[in-house]
């Protein structure tokens, strides 16, 4: 599939309670974290969008459309269902901002696994998923805004509801790393990760 054929939906619109400041924007070895996944999804994606509630003129600086919720205060779901209604394309790759070292690679096999499936979920460790760092059918749409709708804001119960594929990520795949999936949520996450750098 092409790049044309794809959108990215970049994820910075949490509250970063954790991190105490923006979490898009907070630096890591001296570049912001929406920079990380910008890098990974723009060789990947035609088109980019970054869903962000706050900051939103410096969300901008960095050259693509920041989206803000239609309904704030309802976790991913909110970001995620906004972006997806403005996607033209059938299928999107999902990142969140604080997961930097995803490889643009895992995308690509996920959306190779998704056959009929409407999302393709990373799955580690035979238990860990990451609905954030995913690909998703824009078809999803009508589920989330039933989900909203219902008021239940919980990830976890739409993809249940949802017609899933979870792909393991093991160790053999060309691109697997052990700190793939690691998370950047707390300032104590960013001062490790650049000490070890």
């Amino acid at each position: 599939m092409l790049k044309e054929e794809i959108t990215g939906i970049i994820l910075s619109g949490g509250k970063s309670s954790r991190l105490g400041r923006e979490k898009g924007l907070a630096l890591l070895n001296g570049k912001p974290l929406i920079q990380y996944a910008i890098d990974i999804l723009k060789p990947i994606s035609d088109r980019l969008f970054i869903s962000a509630n706050n900051h939103l003129e410096e969300y901008a600086s960095f050259g693509y459309e920041v989206v803000e919720d239609e309904q704030k205060g309802i976790g991913p779901m909110g970001g995620l269902t906004t972006c997806l209604k403005k996607s033209n394309t059938r299928y999107n790759f999902i990142l969140s901002c604080d997961t930097p070292f995803v490889p643009a690679e895992m995308f690509t096999y996920l959306l190779d696994s998704i056959e009929n499936f409407q999302l393709a979920i990373p799955r580690h460790e035979d238990q860990f998923i990451e609905p954030l760092c995913a690909v998703y059918a824009t078809n999803v749409i009508w589920q989330m805004e039933k989900s909203i709708e219902n008021r239940n804001y919980k990830l976890y119960d739409f993809i249940k509801n949802t017609n899933t594929k979870f792909v393991d990520i093991q160790n053999h795949l060309p691109f697997y790393h052990e700190e793939m999936f690691v998370n950047m949520n707390t300032r104590e996450d960013i001062q490790n990760k650049t000490e070890n750098e």
